[in-house]
């Protein structure tokens, strides 16, 4: 990010202003001039005009009678220096340049979906499957970004409803079975968006998970947690290591909860942060890892989040992203 900062402002350095440019700012100044010395001229010729209002008038007013010239003059020169905005960002100069910037304010939005609906016997599913625009500043759809979301969101959906076919079609719909996924949007501020779906199958018992799809407002692309950090940057460990702490933490103030912590319990499999687990970022800007029910703790713990403080990933996570 830095360097592209760095490669705009050379840019914006070298555009070369318009000679029509530099006489409309020059004619603002000289207006501006005539304006301060027709000021000056009428307080030399109406002296008594002044010295009753002084009269007249508390300390304050006086102080802004004297001010009004050069604040007068000052408007002039904003007004000119607003002009030089206006024309040379209408430059081609400009334009190059600013081809050169990464997209900004990428816009994404469910803008409709499907249900898949189905009950036979004791087996029923509702199924709710968005579609996602996303369109750059200007308002046009970003098709490549749009699409890959929209094909990853249809893959994983149709997963969730060819299993529940199989089940049911190897049953003849007798079994006793609930599939229900429903979605909601987790995060969007200045720099992500993530869509967020809550999955559970209910079969003698009820088991949750949870998928975050991440797009990034500045890129317009998907990203996954490595992608919040500097490349190469050992992001794992820090958090992993906070997650432990706080699975044990817990477990010391709650003899309720049970994690599956310890390397020398066999049931469990948190030995490490996978690349692919959950996570979205708060309303308070924090970094929230999901783990599904079962993947860390027993199932009647359900889906369990963890919130990673940023002072410990300070030094390694991109701008923008965390508070």
């Amino acid at each position: 990010m830095n360097r592209n900062l760095e490669q705009i402002k050379q840019d914006y350095q070298n555009i070369k202003v318009p000679d029509t440019l530099k006489s409309q700012v020059e004619t603002a100044i000289a207006q501006a001039k005539k304006d301060i010395a027709a000021n000056a001229v009428s307080e030399k010729s109406n002296p008594g005009n002044i010295r009753k209002s002084r009269q007249n008038t508390t300390d304050k007013t006086p102080a802004s009678i004297f001010r009004f010239p050069f604040v007068k003059a000052a408007a002039g020169v904003a007004a000119a220096a607003f002009l030089l905005v206006i024309l040379a960002n209408s430059g081609p100069s400009v334009s190059h340049a600013m081809e050169q910037i990464p997209i900004l304010g990428v816009i994404a939005k469910i803008v409709t979906f499907r249900e898949y609906n189905h009950q036979e016997k004791n087996m029923e599913a509702n199924i709710k499957v968005p579609e996602i625009e996303i369109k750059d500043e200007e308002g046009k759809i970003l098709e490549d970004a749009t699409e890959k979301l929209n094909s990853n969101i249809q893959s994983y959906t149709d997963e969730i409803i060819a299993a529940y076919e199989a089940d049911r079609k190897a049953s003849g719909g007798e079994d006793t079975q609930a599939v229900d996924l429903d979605y909601e949007v987790v995060t969007d501020n200045d720099t992500l968006f993530s869509l967020r779906f809550h999955q559970t199958v209910t079969q003698a018992g009820a088991a949750q998970m949870e998928k975050i799809y991440h797009i990034d407002k500045q890129t317009g692309k998907m990203i996954a947690l490595k992608d919040l950090f500097q490349d190469n940057a050992d992001y794992q460990t820090p958090i992993y290591e906070n997650i432990r702490q706080q699975m044990k933490e817990q477990m010391a103030q709650d003899e309720s909860k049970i994690y599956w912590v310890d390397s020398d319990m066999p049931e469990s499999e948190f030995l490490e942060l996978p690349d692919t687990v959950n996570f979205y970022v708060n309303e308070s800007g924090k970094l929230v890892i999901v783990f599904d029910e079962y993947q860390v703790a027993p199932g009647y713990m359900g889906v369990v989040t963890f919130e990673i403080p940023t002072e410990i990933v300070k030094d390694i996570v991109k701008d923008g992203y965390l508070l």
